[in-house]
């Protein structure tokens, strides 16, 4: 039993990392070989979503078996949050036997979650404004391509992801400037770029801009 324990604490630990990085993979196939598109990017986006959902779920189920398997912890997995946390209106589910489990799987799991879709769709929205204004920064599924990232990369990694976009563009430019005579870039490498940024040092950065308060 120990050693199940063992291997499923692996699993849950890496198979987000490793699915997300297949996905903002997939996602560099699409664009580097020219085979980007809406349609395309928005299936990897309806992906990315339902796996941050389906992940939430084991998440809150697991959390709920090891509690119930515990004569102390039982009594949390199985006791109503109390009034006054919340509006009454949510009285039905917090109040409810599973309450104080609900708001425990809220905060630990779910939170995350729908940060990380409310800033993506922020995002998203600040892009179409921005390509509306200054379409030289676009190519084709390019906006999309960055609501896919800002997906992948989540909540708290969001916060460094977007700066380093920006910061990205300037060394691209840069860089195309010098060696291709090229004048204007545009988001597409930056989100890739930023996202691989993200998603493998993330953490790391957040620590070292003292950020740790907007971990959930």
């Amino acid at each position: 039993m120990a050693m199940t324990w063992f291997f499923l604490d692996i699993f849950l630990s890496w198979f987000p990392v490793v699915f997300l990085i297949g996905a903002l993979a997939l996602s560099a196939v699409f664009y580097f070989f020219k085979k980007i598109s809406a349609s395309k990017i928005f299936k990897l986006i309806i992906a990315v979503v339902s796996f941050r959902i389906v992940y939430a779920a084991a998440l809150t189920f697991v959390q709920y078996y090891v509690w119930s398997q515990n004569e102390l912890t039982k009594i949390l997995a199985r006791s109503p949050l109390g009034d006054g946390v919340f509006p009454s209106v949510f009285d039905f589910v917090f109040n409810s036997r599973l309450g104080y489990f609900l708001f425990y799987s809220y905060g630990r799991f779910w939170l995350s979650v729908f940060i990380s879709i409310a800033a993506a769709l922020v995002f998203y929205l600040f892009l179409r404004f921005l390509r509306k204004y200054r379409d030289r920064f676009f190519e084709e599924g390019e906006a999309e391509l960055g609501f896919l990232t800002a997906l992948i990369v989540g909540w708290p990694n969001f916060v460094i992801f977007v700066p380093m976009v920006f910061i990205l563009v300037i060394i691209v430019s840069i860089f195309r400037r010098l060696f291709y005579g090229e004048t204007y870039t545009t988001l597409g490498i930056p989100f890739l770029l930023a996202a691989l940024t993200a998603l493998l040092a993330g953490s790391r950065l957040i620590h070292f801009f003292r950020l740790e308060v907007l971990n959930i």
